[in-house]
């Protein structure tokens, strides 16, 4: 059993980084494209990213002339806003920041070598200089931020024993993933193709986002369709940022926190993963159909329903585990 301050710092803390690390691989997508990719699909793509992360759209003129004038001169400022702006609360340097303030708590809880990681990649990205980096190549900054990200994540799964601690780190994780990678499927299927452009190659762009187009390629199929990288992205067990991976992680470690709750009858935090697993599962329509939001029969799930399921999840994991009355305590 561990404090409920320490849990809340390791599950804020794992929510931070993965959510520093996701919007590094919005930007990294989108920065490599800037060079060869017209003008009118950039101006898309931002409107799509900014709709993820639930910023405004950005104003981009309809003249295509004046708007590539726009994307040139002023990917620089979107770009920014989403890593070094420390007053919005996704960009990469406030995550990182948050992380840190949580890691500050967890002293005698985390490993040197976990503390020492997070702190010099915080120390690193605070001085970049992000014009200088952005002179070297746009997407250089963000690659380095996400290698130093993933190395973090490495050193703690090297040297943290799986005890509560690890538990609430990697639900942190879990919980946030579940999100992000809900609000990216429905942004990109709502958003969808620009007229005229290739349905396919936006939807294989999506699962290079998702690092899983080389799996994609081996398990289902040369040929990109949207039913089948959603289905492919939604109850995949084997990808690590499908819905099904995160949700089933999530059942798993809330049953290692708390094993009394996973017994009948259901604590809620583990009666709303089931009822997410199961969500995932549920798809009366096929993949040509699924998870549209406008299901004609009235079954099935939409990615709002799940996405708002997700934050439910976590409403009921603090009240269960955070912010519970001191006389009931923590589940024994």
């Amino acid at each position: 059993m561990m404090l409920a301050r320490a849990a809340a710092d390791f599950y804020w803390m794992g929510r931070y980084l993965e959510r520093a690390e996701q919007m590094g691989r919005l930007l990294d997508h989108q920065l490599t494209r800037l060079v060869d990719t017209p003008a009118r699909e950039l101006a898309h793509s931002w409107r799509v990213l900014y709709d993820v992360v639930g910023l405004a759209t950005p104003s981009v003129p309809h003249d295509a002339d004046e708007a590539e004038a726009f994307l040139i001169a002023d990917a620089y400022t979107l770009a920014g806003t989403l890593v070094e702006d420390e007053t919005q609360p996704i960009s990469i340097v406030s995550c990182w920041g948050q992380a840190r303030d949580n890691a500050k708590q967890l002293r005698p809880w985390l490993p040197v070598q976990v503390w020492t990681s997070l702190n010099q990649g915080f120390l690193w990205i605070h001085e970049t200089d992000l014009p200088a980096a952005w002179a070297a190549g746009p997407p250089s900054l963000v690659r380095e931020a996400i290698r130093r990200l993933r190395l973090i994540g490495g050193v703690a799964r090297s040297t943290m024993a799986r005890d509560d601690a690890w538990r609430f780190m990697e639900l942190g994780r879990h919980v946030e993933r579940l999100q992000h990678q809900t609000a990216l499927l429905e942004s990109w299927d709502r958003f969808g193709p620009l007229s005229g452009s290739s349905t396919s190659v936006w939807w294989a762009d999506l699962l290079r986002i998702c690092s899983a187009h080389e799996l994609y390629c081996r398990v289902r199929s040369m040929v990109v369709r949207r039913g089948s990288v959603l289905a492919f992205l939604i109850r995949n067990p084997e990808l690590p940022r499908s819905l099904r991976f995160a949700v089933r992680r999530i059942g798993e470690l809330l049953a290692d926190i708390d094993p009394g709750g996973a017994r009948h009858p259901l604590a809620p935090p583990h009666a709303m993963a089931l009822h997410l697993a199961a969500a995932v599962e549920m798809n009366p329509h096929g993949d040509a159909g699924i998870w549209h939001g406008e299901e004609e029969s009235g079954r099935g799930h939409s990615f709002a329903d799940l996405l708002g399921d997700s934050l439910t999840l976590h409403n009921l994991t603090m009240a269960a585990y955070v912010d519970y009355p001191v006389e009931t305590g923590l589940p024994s």
